[in-house]
């Protein structure tokens, strides 16, 4: 198995990546559409063969900047039309449809490959018609005011991390957000100032978000984070979270409107400990009840503030 150290190399390489919100394209190449992280939907075009995917800036031609992808995880060659992958021996491994790519193995129009714990789903011709189902699904996934995932799409990424935690082979926290007298905004400044104030805690909470993080719109004025990071860790991004919303107070017709949240953190492995031998298993509603449970602990203890235990 390939040895994977942290890249200590400065250099910075231009992408090809573009964001499929952006204009129309000509590319007619394959192309990789990453579902993950701060790059969600970026574009690779893969106009060559041998192209390496991984976290090595100065070597990989698909550059994904996540700790869970080795610096040369796998290789993308072409057999006339068809494509195959390669894995490199990475420390965390190569699906593709959530199978195991032992050595190599063909990828097909339409395939999610997974490269550590990001997405990618393969098209093989990146033209704008190509591409529109993939734009429709991203408009189908994420809440278009504040430009943050829906539920639907939080509790699909939940189900597939859940097994990933419960098999040990990844870390997984959830995170519960929720805005401190929102209610109180509403009723005082209006439904405008309502809408500004989620816009703001949002674009606030974005820049915080890891690519191994999912941030998504859980319901009204709470949200939640889906964490690749260990408890500690991420109880410190929840306490990130929670002083830079404290300290971006909000802007609306010449009135400054105070902002605050709430929130409660829980670990799958709180969940998975001792209960190997019970009849009934943990699942993600268990996560999400414990998560909730905490967030109200910080309710009652007088909000801004964050519970994990």
């Amino acid at each position: 198995m390939a040895e994977d150290r942290p890249n200590d190399d400065k250099t910075v390489v231009a992408s090809s990546t573009q964001s499929l919100t952006g204009g129309q394209t000509r590319n007619n190449s394959p192309v990789l559409v990453q579902y993950d992280g701060g790059a969600a939907g970026k574009r690779f075009n893969l106009s060559s063969t041998g192209i390496l995917v991984g976290r090595r800036a100065d070597r990989v031609q698909v550059w994904i900047d996540d700790p869970s992808v080795s610096r040369e995880h796998c290789r993308i060659d072409f057999q006339g039309t068809t494509a195959i992958v390669s894995d490199l021996g990475s420390l965390n491994h190569t699906f593709i449809n959530d199978i195991r790519v032992m050595q190599s193995a063909e990828l097909v129009h339409g395939d999610m490959l997974r490269v550590g714990n990001v997405r990618l789903r393969y098209f093989t011709h990146g033209t704008a018609d190509q591409l529109l189902f993939d734009r429709i699904y991203r408009m189908a996934v994420q809440d278009r005011m504040l430009d943050v995932f829906r539920r639907e799409y939080a509790m699909e990424r939940l189900e597939e991390e859940f097994r990933l935690a419960k098999a040990g082979s990844v870390e997984l926290c959830f995170i519960m957000i929720d805005l401190d007298h929102f209610k109180n905004i509403n009723d005082t400044h209006g439904h405008d100032a309502g809408d500004i104030v989620l816009k703001e805690v949002c674009a606030s909470i974005k820049p915080l978000i890891g690519s191994n993080d999912t941030f998504a719109r859980f319901g009204g004025e709470e949200f939640c984070v889906l964490s690749g990071s260990p408890l500690d860790d991420s109880v410190a991004l929840a306490e990130r979270i929670r002083r830079t919303v404290e300290l971006s107070a909000v802007d609306y017709e010449g009135q400054t409107i105070p902002v605050t949240v709430s929130l409660g953190v829980a670990s799958a492995r709180e969940l998975f400990a001792g209960n190997e031998f019970q009849e009934t298993q943990p699942n993600i509603q268990d996560l999400i009840r414990l998560a909730d449970a905490r967030l109200y602990q910080s309710k009652q203890g007088g909000r801004n503030r964050v519970t994990s235990s």
